[in-house]
This record gives structure tokens, sequence and C-alpha cells, in this order.
């Protein structure tokens, strides 16, 4: 890494810096490239290297090129692992909980990029820092013995050895390392005087770095004859962080629904968390995230078969998949070539963003969906319409597509044959006698000539005599909708759904109670909508056998207390302005990982004038900017008329000050003494020779004087001062 750029062909530059930088970054970059099966990994540090070592010139220690080369190993780490995605087969629970797809290139390419500057000790121990970071996370131990690579076959052999490929990488870098800190010690300790100090800081700083190789033998010994201990470990610190998480999020979307304790804790604490946010043109409704069909002692649960989706994938740099559903009346009969294409009406795109909600793969989806685009493996559809995300990115969000602009509607599958029909109007035992007493009380009196009358006098009669309440206490021993019904007479949402799903099951009408979340409150400042903790609802969906079709049914009444339609809730200017700042980085992160880069860059740009514009309308912000502009354009004012002051002055009096600024630089050159600018020239050069005096005296006489010197005078004066320079560099 020589300095000197006499015995290089490109300036700065030497084959034996390229050989020793290549030492120190390569080996990681291979193991990691050949662990997830990514050629890009190893390419992209090795090309780097390549044009640092053609390239002619270090760049300096100034901000904007560490910013420029910071930025761009920043965007070489993030991008590919937005686009890409990874077998977390490949990964241990070290890379797991450390995301190694995004740190060791990070670490990597940013120990590339600074093989740009010059190799001073500091720089030069960076460098080495980031690669032995990088080649300790990919000394994670996985299961590698049954993986095998498809975009590199050629590495499979070395992958199934992988702790004997890595101790070989590592051991490359280890040569590098001494070599390394010898030159970084010989540049902060030259050999003068002292070269017997210098030889022992050597020796001691080789024998640390030898030292390293032998403490990870013995580090590698002691864990794997501990392997178990530190896997318990491991796992302990993944549960507490998978705790932590699920502390920040909620999971409302569950196989089974209890009824004696369904409110969940932070759900109550703190209603207007937000849990989803959708980028749509008309409110997207009702979100379908759970569908149960069997009723015992309080519980709903869950049962059926699931059916795989069809997927179609682009080969583009686009990384998200589109899963269609079959048999959905009024859906497109193929998918456009592109996802982003304006739909005809009354098809409508719904863009999804998950903030504070733990789905597990289940995405919330209107009953009319048709088409789901998604950053995922696969996805699959339950027998009644709840969509399951297989390998699914959250972080790319997903895009939902439905037929209609409906807010309430109901997924029409299965058909009802007599089978089923049995089962979705199946009562307990206990509750059979009770519920048809109750449903014949709500039916007296009544002329039935439609099956959809059935649901208006259920829906009547639980708003007449029952009201809505956060308060329900379940009971003890009985079951809680019969309790509800009969003796409390208030409850939450859930109780209500259960309510009139019973009892239309009591009419003869197969019922299915069903889950999820309303989403109708628009944001104040974009085109997108907001579901809270508070609109976490339950309703159910009946089929109404002389209509052949499935409906949605909504059982709870709108109170003060239950507000479901959120459209007119106020919200502070800050909240707004905060949460379109989330939505828009939510947005922004889920286009690139998705693919859509241009889409990102509009998104960026249009929040940016949204904002702009917001700001621009509040009084109190406007009066403030005006008053900056004032203030900034007096201040440009009061600068011009000192430069006009400036460049009024003559030109020969300009090249004048020129000269004699020219010979004052010199002169501190050699004098290593430098005038402050609050001395003046007389002061200054009091006790300088006589020669100088007598330069700084005519200097004075000619600037200052009423007439402009001649260009003969500023000559004959140039040349005095280059000849009082050179007496001094003479002496």
């Amino acid at each position: 890494m020589n300095t000197d750029s006499s015995g290089s062909l490109f300036k700065g530059f030497s084959p034996g810096s390229l050989l020793l930088n290549a030492l120190l970054i390569l080996p990681p970059a291979f193991l990691y490239s050949m662990k997830v099966d990514m050629p890009h990994i190893f390419l992209i540090p090795a090309a780097i290297l390549a044009i640092s070592f053609l390239k002619r010139n270090y760049l300096p220690y100034t901000d904007r090129p560490i910013i420029y080369c910071a930025t761009a190993a920043l965007i070489l780490a993030a991008i590919p692992d937005m686009i890409v995605t990874v077998d977390e087969n490949r990964f241990g629970l070290f890379d797991l909980m450390l995301r190694s797809s995004l740190v060791v290139p990070l670490l990597i390419y940013t120990a590339a990029v600074s093989c740009f500057f010059s190799p001073n000790p500091y720089r030069t121990g960076l460098t080495a820092a980031l690669a032995l970071a990088a080649m300790l996370v990919c000394g994670d131990i996985f299961n590698s013995r049954d993986l095998s690579n498809t975009v590199l076959p050629f590495l499979t052999g070395p992958l199934r050895r992988y702790r004997t490929t890595y101790a070989i990488a590592a051991l490359l870098q280890s040569m590098a390392l001494p070599y390394c800190f010898y030159l970084s010690s010989r540049t902060i300790y030259p050999r003068k005087r002292s070269g017997r100090i210098a030889g022992l800081r050597f020796s001691l700083q080789l024998l640390c770095i030898l030292l390293i190789p032998v403490f990870a033998f013995f580090a590698s010994k002691i864990y794997y004859a501990n392997f178990r201990f530190f896997r318990h470990l491991e796992l302990y610190f993944l549960r507490v962080g998978m705790r932590q998480n699920q502390g920040r999020e909620m999971t409302l979307l569950s196989s089974s629904v209890n009824l004696n304790a369904t409110l969940h804790p932070r759900l109550r604490r703190n209603p207007e968390k937000v849990l989803i946010r959708a980028r749509s043109d008309q409110a997207p409704g009702y979100l379908r995230g759970g569908v149960y069909t069997t009723y015992h002692q309080g519980k709903w649960n869950s049962y059926g078969s699931s059916t795989e989706l069809q997927a179609v994938r682009r080969a583009t740099i686009l990384s998200d998949s589109t899963f269609t559903l079959r048999n959905v009346p009024g859906a497109p009969s193929e998918v456009p070539e592109n996802p982003r294409a304006p739909l005809k009406t009354p098809l409508r795109r719904i863009e999804l963003y998950f903030d504070g909600l733990l789905t597990r793969g289940t995405i919330p989806a209107p009953g009319n969906t048709y088409r789901l685009d998604a950053v995922a493996d696969g996805a699959e559809i339950s027998e009644n319409g709840i969509l399951q995300l297989k390998q699914w990115k959250r972080d790319g969000g997903c895009t939902v597509f439905t037929t209609t602009s409906q807010s309430q509607t109901a997924y029409q599958e299965p058909k009802p044959d007599s089978t089923s029909s049995r089962d979705l109007t199946q009562l307990p035992q206990p509750l059979q006698k009770p519920m048809k007493k109750i449903a014949g009380q709500i039916l007296s009196g009544r002329t039935i000539r439609k099956d959809r009358e059935k649901i208006e006098a259920v829906t009547a009669f639980l708003n007449r005599h029952c009201r809505y309440s956060l308060d329900f206490q379940p009971p003890h021993r009985r079951d809680p909708v019969l309790h509800f019904l009969m003796q409390e007479r208030k409850g939450h949402c859930e109780l209500f759904a259960s309510s009139a799903a019973l009892l239309l099951r009591s009419m003869d009408l197969p019922t299915r109670y069903v889950t999820g979340l309303v989403c109708e409150e628009r944001h104040p400042y974009s085109p997108y909508y907001i579901s809270r903790a508070a609109d976490v609802h339950a309703w159910c969906e009946v089929w109404l056998p002389d209509e052949k079709q499935w409906v949605l049914v909504e059982a709870t009444p709108f109170t003060d207390d239950f507000q479901m339609h959120r459209g007119h809730r106020r919200q502070q200017p800050f909240s707004s302005f905060l949460d379109l700042l989330i939505q828009t980085f939510q947005q922004v992160f889920a286009d690139i990982r998705r693919g859509y880069f241009a889409d990102a860059i509009l998104t960026m740009i249009e929040t940016v004038l949204l904002f702009l514009h917001r700001i621009l309308q509040h009084p109190a912000v406007l009066s403030l900017i005006v008053l900056l502009a004032l203030f900034f354009f007096r201040r440009k004012l009061l600068r011009r008329k000192e430069r006009n002051g400036i460049y009024a002055l003559s030109r020969e009096t300009r090249q004048l000050a020129a000269v004699f600024s020219s010979f004052e630089k010199s002169l501190a050159k050699k004098s290593r003494r430098k005038r402050p600018p609050d001395r003046t020239l007389q002061d200054f050069y009091a006790d300088a020779s006589p020669e100088i005096r007598s330069l700084v005296s005519e200097y004075e006489e000619m600037r200052y004087r009423e007439q402009v010197p001649e260009k003969e005078h500023i000559r004959s004066f140039e040349r005095q001062c280059r000849g009082v320079l050179k007496q001094m560099g003479k002496k």
C-alpha cells in the first residue's frame, strides 16, 4: 500500500495494495455469496476494488466523498435486500437476529469503498475491522449438509463443507492482517531514533494478531463442547426479541375466538393505535380476517381445507407475485402485464401497509377480492375465503383487487349444499331450545315472505333490546351469548355478531361468524385510509336460499360508544403529518421492495409537495416564512453592498493588493508567522527587517493615496517583493 506514485503505473496505487485489500475483503464476500447463493455479493466488492486500483488518484478526506461513498454502500446493500428474497433455511439464529442479509453486504461494501481513500492507519484499520466483522458474522453455524445452490451450482460442494471452507477463507484473511498492521505501525512509529521501541511495539502487535486464530480455535472448541447450552441461550434471546416485537404489535387474526376473553388488552389501552393503512380511491370497508363455522361453549372455531392459489411471476426486476382467485363473479379473465395499470370501473385496487398488526401471513381483504399481489413464495385460500401468504415479506405490503366498490361485501363461496347447510345451521344442544324460543319471539306477529326479512327482524331486535358496551363480564358457568341475550343485554361487537349468527341459524339460515377490521377513516391530507385498534370488528355472513347469495350482516348498533364508521374522526394536525410521514416511508420501502423504483420517487415528491402546500396554508407558518425571506434578503443586500464596495476599487489597485497578498502568503510560509486579520501592517511588521518594513510602507502609500498606481510602479513593487523573498531563501 505505497502512497508514493513513482513506482506505480497509476498515481497512489500499486498491485500490492490491491492484493492486500482483496485478501481482507473478498474472503467474507465469497463465503456469504456462497451461503445465500447470490453471486452479486462477491462481484460488487470485486468490481469496487478493481475500480479503486484503476483510479488515478485517491479521494480526499472531505465530507462529500465520505458521504457519497457511505451512501453508495448503503444503497448497494439495501436495494438488493429489498428486491431479492433469501431462503431463511440457509440462516442460523445469529443470522436471523442480526439480519445478516443486510448487515454482511453493508460491512463488505463499506470496506470496499473505503479503498478509494489514501491508506493511512485509520483507514486501514477501518477496512480491516469491517472485513473482520463480516467474517465473524459469516461464522454462524447452520445446517448446510442438505443445501444446494442453483445460481452457483459449482459451489454446492464447498457449501456442504462449510466449516472447512470457512477455515480456509479465515486463513487467507489472517495472512493479510499482519502486513496491514505492520504498515500502520510503521506509519505511526517511524524508525528514526527509537528503532528498538518501534520494533517492540510491532512485535507486540504481531503477537496479538497471531493470538486471534488461537483464540478463535479454543472458542470454537468451547462452543462445540457446550453446543446445547449456547443453542438454548440463542433461543432464549430470540424469544425475548419476539416477545418485544409482539409487545409492539397486536395479533388479532387467529384460528379460534373465545367470547369469554376476546378483548385484546392493548386494544383497550390504546384504541387509537394504527394497525393498517390502505391506499385506495374509496374506503376499503370490511376487511375479512377470520371466518368461523363451529360454535361450542363460547368458542368459535374454523375448520376446512385450503387451496393453493395460481401464481403469475414476472421475469423482470419486479419481485412481487400475482395470485389469482378462481370463479369470482365480475373478475377479469387475464392479468395485465403492468401490475399498476389503471383499472376499469367498478374494479378497484387497495394497497395495504401493516403497522401495528401482526398477521402471520393472513391478509385481511374484502369479500369480493379476486387478486392478490405480494412479495411471497406462495399463497393459499381457505374454504371460506381467508387469504394466507407463504414466505411473505411484510415490509413490501400487499395489494388486493376487488370487483366492486361496495364497502360491505361477503365472500360468495362455498355454495351450501345439504351437508354444509346442516353444519352452518347447527346449534349446540344446550342452546337449541333457548335460541328457538327467542327466535320465535322475534318472528311472532311478522309475515315473512323473504329470507332477508329474517335478517332485518334479528338486527332490529338486537338494536332495540341490547346496547353496545366494552364492560361485558363473561358468566362463570353459562354460555356468554345466552347470558348476553337473556340477562346482561349489553356487550361488544363479538357478542352482537355471535347472537345474530346463532339466532339466524335457529331460523334455518346458514350463517358463519366473521372477524376482521373496518377501514373507513380517511386521512385528511392524503388519499389513504386508516384502520385502528378501535376498528377491530366482528360481523356475520348469511346465505339467502331465495337469492342464492351470501350477504354481510352488521348486527352491532351504531351508538356514540361504538363509532365504526370513522370517516369523520377529527385528527390533530401534528399527528396527521406524523402519520403521513410514516405512511410515506412505508409506501416508499414497499415500492423499492417490490421493484417500483419510479413510484417510490414519485411518492416522495408528492409527499413533499403536499407537505409544502399544507404548510403554506397556515397563517402563522406563512408569516414566519415571509419574515425569514425578508431577513435573508436584507442580509444578501448588505453583503452585496460590501462586495460592491470592494469591487469599486480600480483594476490597478486590486492588482496591487493581489501582489502584496501573495507576498504575505509566501512570507508567512518562510517565517511561519501569519498576520491575524485584526493586526495592522505597521504593528505586525514593526520588528521585521528594514527591507520588509520598507515594502510595507511603500504598499500603504500606493494603496491608500488618491491617485491610481501606475502599472510600471506595480511591476517594480512586485520585483522588489520577489527579491526580498529570494534573499530570505538564501539565508
